[in-house]
């Protein structure tokens, strides 16, 4: 007879079966996805992509030279570039994005929204009073972060950069980017880092090449510069020789090596940009330095033909190569140079 609160060895088998059958592979899946997530991170933070400690380098001599502009936000830096055109940089972050505000005599476009960090809504309206749309120069994360804060949203006319926009960033995906080296400074007071997310937004008017965006006595021309990703756009700011040029260029390295990311057609953007520099003077990037004269963009195209051919300095690391130049570097995959 079997005592009670007892069970027989047999059960105690049977369970430690059932066990090993339904619960064990759940386990072993899950532990194979922390270990893969954490592989993700290391990758993510190579020194060839993120250098240890490369807050160190700021400040950027440039902003030294341009007029800062108090906001009473400590997240961003604010600086006037020309007349009615604003710079809104994060330093502390590692990708030091750069959102523009540029204002005309009707209403205002703010190029790119950054991480979605800071209030950046708040920082615009201490900038003008003017009527404010976003004009997105592509989809990734940390320039579509604060695009909720806004009614009105623009990006290019194709599928990859729509989609990024109404598709929610989850929170663990962003971890990674406000933990460990990736930040240096205290987040702001009332950042809630553990259910930070970008919520998804629909599009209010989708781009196509050559249009112009009409401010009011100042207009900006949309020129399609696929290749970073597919929905990448520069917008020109002819009558004040600006070209605002979002991830095709920035002064750092520049990211040719994610899988959405169409060599060729980087290449071929470049060379685009190089046939119209008669009508600009400075570029204003996505990250780092929000002013930097056009004529780099010559240097890029000679860049990648050197990548091209198989020449250039560089270093390896899992299949990534970053070739070394002055004022920017190129990240590019092994497998996409064909010498």
């Amino acid at each position: 007879m079997q005592k009670k609160g007892k069970f027989p060895s047999s059960a105690i088998n049977k369970n430690i079966h059932i066990f090993f059958i339904l619960v064990l592979p759940v386990f072993l899946a899950f532990v194979q996805c922390s270990v893969e997530k954490k592989q993700d991170v290391e990758e993510k933070r190579s020194e060839l992509i993120q250098p240890a400690k490369w807050w160190e380098k700021l400040p950027r001599p440039i902003y030294a030279k341009l007029e800062k502009v108090d906001t009473g936000q400590e997240w961003y830096e604010v600086y006037k570039l020309v007349d009615r055109t604003y710079a809104i940089y994060e330093p502390y972050q590692f990708e030091e994005a750069i959102s523009y505000l540029v204002i005309g005599k009707e209403k205002a476009v703010v190029i790119d929204t950054g991480t979605g960090i800071g209030d950046l809504s708040k920082v615009i309206s201490e900038l003008t009073h003017m009527p404010v749309s976003v004009v997105n120069t592509h989809g990734h994360w940390d320039h579509i972060g604060s695009n909720y804060q806004f009614e009105e949203i623009a990006c290019f006319n194709d599928a990859d950069c729509i989609n990024r926009l109404r598709t929610r960033v989850e929170n663990s995906s962003l971890q990674s980017s406000i933990t460990g080296d990736s930040i240096w400074k205290p987040l702001p007071e009332g950042f809630d880092a553990a259910t930070w997310q970008i919520p998804p937004v629909e599009p209010t008017m989708l781009l196509e090449d050559g249009n112009l965006i009409d401010l009011g006595g100042r207009t900006l021309e949309v020129i399609h510069t696929p290749g970073h990703s597919p929905g990448s756009i520069c917008l020109l700011d002819k009558k004040n020789r600006i070209l605002f040029t979002g991830d095709t260029f920035f002064p750092g390295p520049l990211y040719a090596y994610p899988e959405d990311v169409n060599i060729n057609d980087y290449i071929a953007s470049v060379e685009k940009l190089k046939s119209r520099l008669d009508e600009h003077d400075y570029l204003c990037a996505g990250h780092n330095d929000p002013w930097v004269k056009s004529d780099v963009i010559s240097l890029v195209s000679e860049a990648f033909q050197e990548i091209m051919a198989g020449k250039g300095e560089y270093k390896e690391d899992k299949g990534i190569r970053r070739y070394y130049f002055d004022g920017f570097d190129i990240l590019i995959r092994v497998d996409m140079i064909k010498n």
